[in-house]
């Protein structure tokens, strides 16, 4: 499924600038607007967006379907749970610390810094049910970003090759 748009029913999206889909929650009654009961959060280079529906099946199958488009559009994508980052979006990520408000038996968390354009939603909190399940996550983001970036340590061998090269190439030139 190549598609270069998301559409929600009311508000169409280029998936290229998506670049966190979070997961389906229930909106609480009395923050409720019209018929819509479900939700996700959404994270463009603009900023945030809430798309709501009227049922949790319906919400489900369009994030659903939100991420079967980044997956297919982009290439490095950080899956965690129910949520999708793109990596080449993430600016920082801080260490795990234990949560004082433990919400649907998350306990720990790290904070994930995007960059967007809106500085009120720039960051993402990736919650989880223990510290070693954080702790897990916060590595494999680490290696995923490392993999991203093609990070490799700079050998000695090759810095003598460049020096061999570029003392050949200055002789030639003279």
């Amino acid at each position: 499924m190549k598609s270069a748009v998301f559409s929600n029913g009311s508000d169409t999206y280029q998936v290229a600038n998506v670049i966190y889909a979070g997961p389906v929650s229930e909106i609480p009654q009395e923050k409720r607007k019209g018929d819509s009961t479900h939700s996700f959060r959404m994270i463009t280079t603009q900023g945030v967006v809430y798309c709501y529906y009227k049922s949790i099946e319906s919400a489900k199958n369009s994030v659903g379907a939100l991420k079967a488009m980044m997956e297919s559009l982009k290439v490095n994508i950080f899956k965690t749970g129910a949520e999708w980052i793109d990596i080449n979006r993430i600016v920082s990520f801080g260490r795990v610390i234990k949560l004082k408000n433990t919400e649907n038996g998350q306990t720990h968390a790290f904070l994930v810094n995007i960059d967007t354009t809106d500085e009120k939603h720039n960051q993402i909190w990736l919650t989880y049910k223990s510290e070693d399940h954080a702790e897990k996550a916060r590595k494999a983001l680490y290696a995923a970003i490392h993999s991203v970036n093609k990070v490799q340590p700079k050998s000695e061998d090759n810095s003598e090759n460049k020096e061999l090269i570029d003392s050949e190439c200055c002789a030639e030139m003279a």
